[in-house]
C-alpha cells in the first residue's frame, strides 16, 4: 500500500472530508476500501500466527464496526476461522453503511454474537480486531465495552489490530476518552483512515495505537492541520559545513544555570550544545561559573561576559528560584539573541508574582528567536492549571502556551508536540521511554540551543533538536532493547551521530 505524506489532521477536517466523498462515490465505496486495508493487515498478522486460531472482530454500532465486519468477511474468503462479536448484535446500526455490512454478513449465514462472550473466545484467537469505536466518541468506554478493553491488555501474546483509533482513545488529543477512571483499547497496529490522526502520535494514544499504518481509501490528502517531525520533515536542515568554517561559524553558547548542588544541570547542556555543532560553549550561573573536568573545552565565566559572549543562551538547567537566579533570567532575557528557557527559568516565569521575567519574556522581538521546553508539571504551572489537563490536549495545551507567552513551545513528553505563536504545531515521531531520566532535559536544551546558535529560527531549531534528541534515544535502545539504564551523559555524544546521519 502506498503511504501519503504523513501529516495530521484533526477529526472535523477528516469528517469533511468523509462526506465530500461520501456524497460522491457509490454507496459503501469507502467502506469495502477501508475493510480491505484492515483485512490486508490482519492477514499479514494472521497468516504468522498458530494455524486454526479464530480471528475475532469486535462490531461497534457505527461505521467502525462495519468497516471491522467486512474485513471479517474477506479474511473468512480467505480461508480464516472467524468470530464476529457484537456490541449490540441485535439492533441493527443507524449508518447505512454500517447496516448494509451487518446485513451481508447475515445474509451468509454468519451469525453475530454478544460481545460478553469475549473471553472465552480469547483462548483460541489468533488475531482481535477492534471495531467497536471510531473518531466520533464523546464519553468513556463503559459496560462490555470496558471489559473487553480490560481483558484484551491482559491477554497476552493475542496481537489486536484497532481500525481507525483503538476504541476508547481521542483521535485529536491522544488522552483516553472519559479521563481518569476509564480505559481504552490496547492495540499491537491501527489502521487509521484517511489521513493521520495526532492522537494515535502522543500521549495515551502513543502507547494504545501501537504501530500506525495509514489507509488514504484512494483519496487525495486531507487538508493538513499539523505536522509528524520524522526523518523525512528534517532533512537537510543541517547542510554540510565549508571547507573554510571555524569555530566563529557556529555561535557561541552560553549555558547559564548550575546553582550551588546542580552544577552538572548546566554542565549536561554545555555538553549538548558542543554535541551539537556549536563553535564555542561557554558556562556561567547565579552562583559563578561551573567548569567540567572531563570536558576542558567547554569554557567557563562569569555572567557579563558569558552574556556579552553569547550567540544563543540556554537558562534554567539547574538554575535555582531564588531572587539572584530571577534576576540573571530577566538579564538573559533582555539580551538580543536567541534564547532557550528550560527548567527553573520556565518555573520562575511561572511564579513570578512581580512579572518581570514575563514582562521581558513578553517584551522580547519577535524576530528573535525564543523557545520554551516545559515538560508537563511546567506547562501546567505556566497555564495555571494542572498537568492531568495539559496531558489530556498536549497540542492544545502546547498552543495556547506558544500563544500566551509568545515563543516557540516544546512541550516534551510522549509524542512531544512543538507549537508556534502562529498556531503551526507538530508532534515529533522519535523519542521513548528510555529517555525517561534525569537530565534528558537538559541536553535537549543544550543541543536545541546550539541549533539557535547556528542560526536556525525557533520552529525549525526546536523541531530537528527534539526529533534528533529522540532519535538518539531510540539509537541508544535498538541495542538495549528493555530501554532501561540509559545515563544522560551518553545522550549528547548520540546526538552528534543522529545530526550527522540526518
Amino acid at each position: 500500500m502506498t503511504q501519503p505524506p504523513a501529516d495530521f489532521s484533526l477529526t472535523a477536517t477528516i469528517r469533511e472530508v468523509e462526506r465530500h466523498w461520501l456524497a460522491r462515490l457509490p454507496a459503501g465505496s469507502l467502506m469495502e476500501r477501508a475493510a480491505a486495508a484492515v483485512a490486508s493487515q490482519a492477514d499479514r498478522i494472521a497468516r504468522f500466527r498458530p494455524r486454526g486460531g479464530t480471528i475475532i472482530a469486535l462490531v461497534g454500532p457505527g461505521n467502525n464496526g462495519g468497516d471491522a465486519l467486512l474485513a471479517l468477511t474477506a479474511l473468512r474468503d480467505r480461508g480464516y476461522p472467524v468470530e464476529a462479536l457484537a456490541l449490540a448484535p441485535e439492533h441493527m446500526p443507524a449508518a447505512a453503511d454500517a447496516a448494509r455490512a451487518r446485513a451481508r454478513w447475515s445474509a451468509s449465514g454468519a451469525t453475530l454474537e454478544a460481545l460478553s462472550m469475549l473471553e472465552s473466545s480469547l483462548s483460541g484467537a489468533a488475531l482481535v480486531i477492534d471495531g467497536l469505536f471510531g473518531i466520533g466518541l464523546s464519553r468513556g468506554l463503559d459496560g462490555n465495552a470496558a471489559k473487553a478493553a480490560t481483558l484484551l491488555a491482559g491477554a497476552s501474546g493475542t496481537p489486536v489490530l484497532a481500525v481507525d483509533v483503538p476504541s476508547g482513545i481521542d483521535a485529536d488529543t491522544g488522552a483516553i476518552v472519559g479521563g481518569r477512571g476509564h480505559v481504552a483499547v490496547r492495540a499491537d497496529l491501527t489502521v487509521t483512515m484517511i489521513a493521520d490522526k495526532p492522537g494515535l502520535a502522543t500521549g495515551d494514544g502513543l502507547a494504545h495505537a501501537g504501530r500506525s499504518v495509514l489507509a488514504s481509501l484512494g483519496l487525495p490528502a486531507a487538508p493538513v492541520d499539523g505536522r509528524r517531525i520524522d526523518r523525512a520533515h528534517v532533512a537537510g536542515w543541517m547542510p554540510a559545513r565549508a571547507r573554510n568554517a571555524h569555530k566563529g561559524s557556529h555561535g557561541t553558547v552560553s549555558v547559564v544555570g548550575g546553582a550551588e548542588g546542580m552544577r552538572g544541570a548546566a554542565l549536561l547542556a554545555a555538553r549538548a550544545a558542543q554535541c551539537a555543532g556549536a563553535g564555542k560553549v561557554i558556562v556561567t550561573g547565579p552562583d559563578g561559573p561551573s567548569f567540567d573536568p572531563g570536558q576542558p573545552q567547554l569554557m567557563s565565566a562569569e555572567p557579563a561576559p558569558a552574556l556579552a559572549a553569547a550567540s544563543a543562551i540556554a537558562i534554567g538547567c539547574g538554575l535555582g528560584q531564588g531572587p539572584q537566579a530571577l534576576e540573571l533570567l530577566c538579564q538573559c532575557l533582555a539580551r538580543p539573541v536567541p534564547l532557550v528557557a528550560d527548567a527553573d527559568a520556565l518555573n520562575l516565569i511561572a511564579g513570578d508574582t512581580g512579572t518581570a521575567a514575563l514582562t521581558a519574556l513578553r517584551a522580547r522581538s519577535a524576530q528573535t528567536p525564543t523557545v520554551l521546553t516545559p515538560h508537563p508539571l511546567e506547562a501546567a504551572r505556566l497555564l495555571d492549571t494542572d498537568a492531568a489537563s495539559v496531558q489530556a490536549d498536549r497540542i492544545g495545551a502546547a498552543c495556547a502556551l506558544s500563544r500566551s507567552l509568545s515563543g516557540v513551545v516544546v512541550l516534551k513528553g510522549a509524542g512531544t508536540v512543538i507549537a508556534t505563536p502562529q498556531g503551526a504545531w507538530g508532534i515529533v515521531d522519535t523519542g521513548g521511554p528510555a529517555l525517561g531520566v534525569g537530565g534528558t532535559g537538559d541536553v535537549l536544551a543544550g543541543a536545541l540551543a546550539a541549533l539557535l546558535a547556528q542560526g536556525l529560527d525557533g520552529w525549525h531549531a526546536a523541531a530537528l533538536a527534539a526529533w534528533a534528541h529522540g532519535e538518539a534515544g531510540d539509537r541508544w535502545s535498538i541495542a538495549h532493547s528493555k530501554g532501561i539504564g540509559l545515563s544522560s551523559t551518553d545522550l549528547p555524544a548520540l546526538i552528534t551521530e543522529s545530526l550527522n546521519a540526518q
